[in-house]
């Protein structure tokens, strides 16, 4: 078991790293698993947190890191997750399923959405943080503290329309800004006793193989396989979700 842990949390984290959405695979996988819905949000934002940071790690080490557009984003993120973490903590499990269930689905065409389809994104970043940005982007934060599911697709998309810059430097800020939230949100669930902590860290361990390789990968191969495959994934994962929730009433 503790072996399945290691690659569900490797795997999550290279989706995670290359696009988005591996949270739709894992959180399924761990309901089924018979781990409450909430407490499998819970345990696994802790691998989510190291893949990211093994993720943004090499990323950055390369160069593709635009610290400037972090910190503009960073504190309306990090206001976000706060806002965020307030709605988390009233939320059951019963709830949370079908609102997971939902997103899925969302995600899946999401992720087949073309970025420019509100109109072209800028030709170089903003130089300093706009009204809509620091709203935007504090949305998505509250989003990711509740939800997390598909919150990468929600921030490629976001973070492209804001800055106008190249996927590879998109998923560098993702990541980057992912973090901020999981490890606010994150601490509130330990708080509240919603961490399995010994499939945490086995899931943990695997995850930071996984944001590795996925950084390493996206630098050479791309990501179209991968979000075909998760949107695949992420339909079959809703359908059933929704069938357990309507038999389980």
């Amino acid at each position: 078991m503790e072996l399945g842990f290691f690659v569900l949390g490797a795997i999550v984290s290279l989706i995670n790293s290359i696009a988005g959405g591996g949270s739709s695979l894992s959180l399924p996988i761990m309901i089924f698993l018979g781990i409450p819905p909430t407490v499998a949000n819970g345990t696994n934002r802790i691998g989510l947190i190291v893949g990211n940071v093994s993720s943004v790690y090499n990323l950055a080490k390369h160069g593709y890191l635009n610290k400037k557009i972090f910190k503009q984003l960073a504190i309306p993120t990090a206001v976000g997750s706060l806002v965020g973490v307030c709605f988390l903590m009233q939320i059951g499990d019963k709830a949370f399923q079908a609102m997971l269930a939902v997103v899925i689905c969302v995600v899946a065409v999401m992720g087949r959405l073309r970025k420019d389809i509100l109109g072209k994104p800028p030709e170089k970043p903003p130089e300093k943080l706009t009204l809509g940005g620091a709203l935007g982007f504090a949305l998505v934060s509250i989003y990711g503290c509740i939800i997390q599911v598909g919150v990468g697709f929600v921030q490629i998309f976001s973070l492209t329309r804001y800055t106008g810059l190249d996927p590879i430097h998109v998923n560098a800020l993702k990541n980057s800004l992912t973090t901020i939230f999981l490890v606010i949100s994150t601490a509130a669930l330990g708080i509240a006793g919603k961490i399995d902590w010994p499939i945490a860290l086995t899931m943990a361990a695997g995850a930071w193989v996984g944001g590795y390789l996925g950084s390493t990968l996206q630098r050479k191969k791309g990501n179209k396989f991968i979000e075909n495959f998760v949107s695949v994934c992420s339909i079959a994962m809703a359908i059933y979700l929704i069938v357990d929730l309507v038999l389980s009433n």
